[in-house]
């Protein structure tokens, strides 16, 4: 899980006031006549503590090398520097164990080397600065700290995603019910036919029949009795149409619920321009929406709480979609469970529907999408 963008700036704080007093106490104290191998891993350990708040959260494998060398640095030095020089080692073993991303092996491998290094600077360090009964009590807290922050990020992550497969299945169902009620309506629309146009049939053989029969007066009541029912069968195939026709709902109101729909579960969204300059067809309607849904979704689970902006308007009867998240969700999403298949599927979507869908990557990760309208379908 990744850290929003009100958390990182507060994180990269926090890391460089350690940073800074780590450095102080190393450089005053604490390596005060220490072996030059465990002066190095402290100082070491301290730099990669320093360029690892730099690393962009996509570069996985670069933070993690980092995260290591922190952990070997920090509890080579650990005793030598009374605990003091150990401090990136407890930092890395935290983010680490705390962070779903990186395998649990990972950190079984980080804990058991930062032991063996630890027990090394015991023996090398002479006399002992520091306890090591201490130094081992901290990495178990420090594990223990980081394998609750796990388990707490992957419930979270879980929640979110059985809300967001909640709201599928509501609006699953909300279509099938939508299609058993056109199926019903078109029931009705052929019982009105068959109805109308069999009465009528039989109206008018009986009034063939009393015209033979020089029966003028009881004809002409057959005439007024099947015209009645002609008109009364026209009125109820009005209805039973105008019922089964698709609801003609303006497209920024199913932008505006999606939206409403994003908020409510935690992300952050911005709507601007006019979707209701041009019509779409059935296709392209259908298109939109899903495309608006699978953006939406990629931003919460793969950059959250990062503000994504949705730029929709009309240019010579093309509607033009563009959605700007900053992070870089693309790359998240080909190494995040479950993702990885939902830009291809919304790519032919979009290009069954007589459109076109562009990707940019950089600061931001951007999709553009062109529908054309009516008009130039």
């Amino acid at each position: 899980m990744l850290l929003t963008p009100i958390q990182r700036p507060w994180a990269a704080v926090l890391n460089l006031i350690g940073i800074v007093l780590v450095a102080v106490d190393l450089a005053q104290r604490s390596l005060d006549g220490a072996p030059v191998a465990v002066a190095i891993a402290a100082w070491a350990a301290w730099a990669a503590w320093l360029v690892v708040i730099f690393v962009p959260e996509r570069r996985g494998r670069l933070r993690a090398a980092l995260y290591l060398g922190m952990v070997a640095g920090g509890s080579l030095a650990a005793i030598t520097t009374d605990v003091v020089g150990f401090v990136p080692a407890a930092v890395a073993l935290i983010v680490l164990a705390g962070t779903p991303a990186f395998p649990l092996r990972l950190v079984g491998v980080a804990a058991a080397g930062s032991l063996i290094l630890i027990a090394a600077d015991a023996l090398i360090s002479t006399p002992h600065r520091g306890s090591l009964t201490g130094v081992l009590s901290l990495v178990a807290v420090t594990g223990i700290g980081g394998l609750s922050r796990r388990q707490y990020r992957i419930s979270e992550a879980q929640s979110l995603a059985l809300l967001e497969e909640r709201l599928a299945v509501e609006q699953e169902r909300a279509e099938v019910a939508a299609l058993t009620e056109r199926s019903r309506i078109a029931r009705d629309l052929h019982d009105v036919l068959a109805h109308s146009l069999g009465g009528l049939v039989i109206q008018l053989e009986a009034v063939d029949a009393l015209l033979e029969s020089n029966r003028t007066g009881e004809a002409r009541d057959r005439v007024q009795a099947a015209r009645k029912l002609a008109v009364s069968g026209l009125d109820e195939a009005r209805r039973a149409v105008t019922a089964l026709r698709e609801p003609d709902e303006p497209l920024s109101t199913i932008v505006a619920a999606l939206a409403t729909t994003h908020r409510t579960l935690g992300g952050q969204v911005a709507v601007r321009g006019n979707a209701d300059r041009g019509t779409l067809t059935a296709a392209g309607r259908t298109a939109a929406r899903r495309a608006v849904q699978e953006l939406l979704t990629n931003a919460r689970r793969h950059a959250p709480g990062a503000p994504t902006t949705l730029d929709l308007d009309w240019d010579d009867d093309i509607l033009t979609i563009t959605a700007s998240t900053p992070g870089g969700a693309r790359e998240q999403e080909r190494i995040s469970p479950g993702g990885g298949h939902g830009l291809a599927g919304m790519r032919e979507r979009v290009s069954e529907a007589g459109g076109s869908m562009d990707v940019r990557e950089g600061a931001a990760f951007d999709v553009v999408l062109r529908l054309p309208g009516k008009m130039s379908s």
